[in-house]
C-alpha cells in the first residue's frame, strides 16, 4: 500500500510540475483516479494529502482537490505598467464621462433625450425632501428593503424565483462583479470569459490576480465546443462569466439549446455561471435567462438600471442563493459598507411611478427601428456586420481595409465621431478590426463617414 501511494504521489507531482496539470485545475475525483490507477480510494486520498503537504494541491470543501493556485506560472500581481495599460483601455470610460463635442456613436448608453420622459429630477427632489436622517444614515448591507421587494416581483416576471433576502443591491454592475470575484475567488483562480466582452471586466480580473481562458463569442452565444474542450483537459474554472442576452458588444443572444448545454456542463464539472443581464429591461421578460432555468443553484444573476435609467445613480443588483448572498454582503460591508440608499429610494420611486414600465416597450421599438436602419445603411458600404440576429443598442462591425480599429477610431474622432475600438473588448487588448457602434446615435456626418472612413496609413 505504501509503495502504491508513493508511486501515485510522484506520478501526480511530475504531471503538476511539467504543467500537464495546470495551476487551478481540478484534480480527478478520488473515485475516478482510483479506477484509472488501479489503486484503492484510500491510496488516492493519501497521495492527495501528500501533495497538499508539498503545497502542490489544495482541498476545497465540498468540491474536491485542485492544483494549487500559487504555483510558478500562476497569474502575477498586476504591475504598475500593467495597470497603466489597463487604464489606457479607459479611453472608453473617458468617452462616457468627459464632456466632448464628439458624436458618441460608440457609447454604451442611450442618449439622454431618449430617457427624458422619466422626469428623473422630480423623483430626486421628492426623495431629497424626506427627513434628514434618511439622507445621512448608512444603508443596510443588502440594500433598501422596499426596492429589493419590488425587484423580487420584476425577477418573477422573468421567471427567476428569488426572495428579497436573495437580492443584494450594488453600486452598478461593475460593483456586482467585484463583489462576486471577491467572495468566490482567490488569487490564481481560473475563470472563463467571453471574447469579445464587457471591457471593464478584464481590469477587475487583473486587479483580483485571476487567470482566465477566453471563450470565443459566436452568433449563438459562447463557443461551447471550445469551453467543453478546456473542461476535458482539466481546466475547470471557479466561474464562467458571460452575457447571454443582448450581448455587449455584438448584440447577439444565446439560444435555448446552448443555454441547456452550458448548464449541464456547469453541473457536471461543478463551476458557477455569472450571468450579466445589464440590458435586461431592453429585452423582453419572456426572453430566456440562465437564472430562470437553473433556479439560482449554480447561476449568479447580475442586473441593474445604469443602462436604462441613469448611469449616475449607479444602482444594480445581484440575485443568488442565500448562502452566496451572505458572502457577498460580507464583502460589501468590508469594501464599501453599504450602497447608496438615496439612489435606491429614487429608483424605487421611478419604478412605482409607472412611467418606466411604459417607456421600456417604446425604447425596444425605437432600438429595433434603429437596428434596421443601421443594417440597411451599412449594407450599402464595405462594412461587414458580425453575423446573427441582433437586438438592443449595438452593432459590431468591421471595415475590410482597416485591420486595426484604433487608428480608425482616431480618424473618426478627427471627423467628429467617437467610436469604441474592438481591442478594448478583447481580454488581452490585442489589435482588432472590429468596432462597436451604438444604433441610437446617427447623423448625416456619420452616414457620410461610414461610406468613406479614410485610408489606413499602411496603404
Amino acid at each position: 500500500m505504501a509503495e502504491a501511494i508513493e508511486t501515485l504521489t510522484q506520478r501526480l507531482k511530475a504531471r503538476i510540475e511539467s504543467g500537464d496539470l495546470r495551476a487551478g485545475a481540478r484534480m480527478p475525483s478520488i473515485r475516478t483516479l482510483s479506477e484509472e490507477a488501479g489503486v484503492t480510494r484510500y491510496a488516492v486520498l493519501a497521495a492527495y494529502r501528500a501533495l497538499e503537504g508539498m503545497g502542490l494541491v489544495e482541498a476545497r470543501h465540498g468540491s474536491g482537490f485542485y492544483v494549487s493556485r500559487f504555483l510558478r506560472g500562476a497569474a502575477p500581481p498586476p504591475t504598475a505598467t500593467g495597470l497603466d495599460s489597463l487604464l489606457d483601455t479607459a479611453l472608453l470610460i473617458r468617452g462616457f464621462v468627459e464632456p466632448t463635442s464628439l458624436l458618441k456613436c460608440g457609447s454604451g448608453m442611450l442618449p439622454p433625450d431618449w430617457l427624458q420622459d422619466l422626469n428623473l429630477a422630480r423623483h430626486v427632489r421628492a426623495v431629497a425632501a424626506r427627513p434628514s436622517a434618511d439622507l445621512y444614515d448608512y444603508g443596510t448591507a443588502l440594500g433598501f428593503a422596499p426596492l429589493r421587494e419590488a425587484l423580487q416581483g420584476r425577477l418573477a416576471r422573468r421567471r427567476i424565483t428569488a426572495q428579497p433576502d436573495q437580492i443584494l443591491l450594488t453600486t452598478g454592475l461593475s460593483h456586482g462583479f467585484e463583489l462576486v470575484l471577491r467572495a468566490l475567488c482567490r488569487p490564481g483562480d481560473l475563470v472563463f470569459v467571453e471574447n469579445p466582452a464587457y471591457y471593464n471586466l478584464f481590469g477587475l480580473l487583473h486587479l483580483s490576480e485571476l487567470r482566465w481562458r477566453e471563450i470565443p463569442r459566436t452568433p449563438e452565444g459562447p463557443d461551447l465546443d471550445v469551453l467543453e474542450g478546456l473542461l476535458k483537459k482539466g481546466e475547470v474554472p471557479r466561474l464562467c462569466l458571460l452575457q447571454p442576452l443582448l450581448h455587449n458588444p455584438t448584440g447577439n443572444t444565446m439560444g435555448p439549446a446552448a443555454a441547456h448545454r452550458l448548464l449541464l456542463l456547469a453541473e457536471k464539472y461543478e463551476f458557477r455561471l455569472v450571468e450579466d443581464d445589464a440590458y435586461s429591461d431592453l429585452a423582453e421578460d419572456a426572453d430566456l435567462r440562465l437564472a430562470a432555468l437553473d433556479g439560482l443553484r449554480r447561476v449568479v444573476y447580475l442586473s441593474g438600471f445604469t443602462k436604462t435609467l441613469s448611469a449616475n445613480l449607479r444602482v444594480g443588483c445581484v440575485a443568488a442563493s442565500e448562502a452566496l448572498i451572505d458572502a457577498l454582503a460580507r464583502a460589501k460591508l468590508l469594501t464599501s459598507i453599504s450602497s447608496s440608499e438615496f439612489a435606491e429610494r429614487v429608483v424605487l420611486r421611478v419604478l412605482t411611478d409607472g412611467v418606466y414600465d411604459r417607456l421600456m416597450p417604446l425604447l425596444r421599438q425605437r432600438l429595433a427601428a434603429a437596428q434596421a436602419t443601421w443594417e440597411h445603411e451599412l449594407a450599402r458600404t464595405p462594412w461587414q456586420i458580425f453575423p446573427g440576429a441582433r437586438r438592443g443598442m449595438f452593432v459590431w462591425a468591421r471595415h475590410p481595409r482597416w485591420l486595426d480599429s484604433v487608428p480608425l477610431a482616431q480618424a473618426a474622432a478627427a471627423a467628429g465621431m467617437w467610436l469604441a475600438p474592438g481591442s478594448a473588448f478583447d481580454p488581452e487588448h490585442r489589435v482588432s478590426p472590429w468596432v462597436r457602434f451604438n444604433v441610437a446615435y446617427r447623423s448625416a456626418g456619420l452616414s457620410g463617414w461610414l461610406k468613406k472612413p479614410g485610408t489606413p496609413q499602411n496603404e
